[in-house]
């Protein structure tokens, strides 16, 4: 084997000893969500089940188990989730593009001062961000007394807003400043040359140069807000967001409901991130397609001129999602075959959960021990131990009780 050939192949090994580190737990978490068992596992595989995406099930000890649908809990926390997220936005955005402006118009020697500064908040520990957001606003809605400020001081998704928009707005500006030092100034003074005023300058040049970073730093913020937790957990006081109730099912004893509610995320996630790829190489496509036919036109050399025939290429695409129909018909098909999808199967799971934990009862009301029976030394009770030391001889040898 050649050295290139031998270094290819390590390499190969190490990206899929990597991908399989970095992927391998999503995959298992989702395909948990799929068994009928009560808690997240893959074996023993009890039935393929969606019951954890609906309503969930009635243990064979009584135990209700809200799946995702009816998980109220879930829902409050989703929805909180959603507000903090949306809020955390509208403030971080304008907050890291204004910094990040601030910071391409300030004196060279203050710049760096200025950058330290606007970076701290990330380096605090969120711990510390939270207490002292709740710690700052319930003073402040103490001296305010009763009314307006005493209600925004003490509420939690308030709180968890301004908390996270502490060191979220961070990212934000430094997603503005890496956009800002591509951004050629001379466009502004060229507008302001001609006669533009200085907010024509920002919305008609600036606005659109930043619009790339401002979609990014959106989203960076959201996805920041909906996934933080150290933070959340103080600042958010008597409510619950989606990561803090996770948490304390987590405490409580996890149910496949997280891993229904983990695969509809990964899925809204891929959707998203392929729905964007599209429409970039769509619109990078179209773009080419211009400047081809632009250059076309301004060709005056026939002998320059190419004619290209367009001809029908089938999609890479196409071929992936043929073969991961195929797999998941076969896969469909072996679980009907053994027995292992269907009412019938998660009856018969059912039946000898409910039947194994009969006799469990029954092995412990066997072996149940009346008071009674200890209290007559039938089973080790007082008039065996009970008087031991009553007995003047017994540390005789010792020198006792003479």
């Amino acid at each position: 084997m050649k050295p290139q050939h031998a270094l290819n192949f390590i390499f190969g090994i190490y990206i899929f000893i990597f991908l399989t580190y970095l992927f391998g737990p999503l995959i298992i978490m989702s395909i948990t969500a799929f068994n009928s068992a009560e808690f997240p596992s893959i074996t023993p595989w009890e039935c393929f089940s969606w019951r954890w995406f609906q309503e969930g099930k009635i243990a064979y000890d009584g135990q209700h188990l809200a799946g995702l649908a009816s998980d109220w809990r879930l829902h409050d926390g989703l929805i909180k989730s959603l507000i903090i997220g949306t809020g955390v936005v509208i403030l971080a955005v304008p907050i890291g593009m204004a910094a990040s402006i601030v910071l391409t118009q300030v004196h060279s020697r203050l710049r760096t001062i200025f950058y330290s500064v606007s970076i701290m908040p990330v380096l605090f520990p969120g711990v510390i961000i939270g207490i002292s957001t709740v710690v700052l606003w319930d003073r402040i809605a103490t001296i305010g007394g009763e009314g307006f400020i005493a209600d925004i001081g003490r509420n939690g998704i308030f709180l968890t807003i301004l908390g996270q928009t502490c060191f979220i707005s961070t990212y934000c500006f430094l997603i503005f400043v890496a956009r800002l030092q591509r951004f050629d100034q001379t466009q502004e003074e060229a507008a302001l040359d001609l006669g533009a005023s200085q907010t024509q300058v920002f919305f008609k040049i600036l606005i659109p140069y930043l619009m790339p970073a401002i979609a990014s730093s959106a989203v960076i913020a959201f996805l920041a807000s909906f996934e933080n937790y150290n933070t959340t957990v103080f600042s958010i006081l008597s409510d619950q967001t989606l990561t803090t109730v996770i948490a304390s099912k987590v405490r409580l004893g996890i149910s496949p409901a997280i891993s229904a509610l983990a695969l509809v995320i990964i899925a809204l996630t891929l959707i998203a991130a392929i729905s964007y790829e599209i429409l970039r190489r769509r619109e990078d496509r179209r773009k080419k397609e211009r400047q081809d036919l632009l250059l076309f036109e301004q060709t005056k050399d026939s002998r320059l001129q190419k004619n290209e025939k367009k001809s029908f290429k089938i999609p890479k695409s196409v071929f992936v999602i043929l073969f991961l129909m195929v797999v998941g018909i076969f896969s469909f098909n072996q679980l009907i075959k053994n027995n292992l999808y269907g009412p019938a199967c998660v009856t018969a799971a059912e039946e000898a959960k409910k039947s194994k934990f009969s006799e469990q009862l029954k092995l412990l009301q066997q072996n149940q021990v009346s008071d009674d029976a200890l209290q007559e030394g039938e089973l080790g009770g007082n008039q065996d131990y009970g008087d031991i030391f009553g007995d003047p001889n017994l540390f005789k040898d010792f020198g006792g009780f003479d």
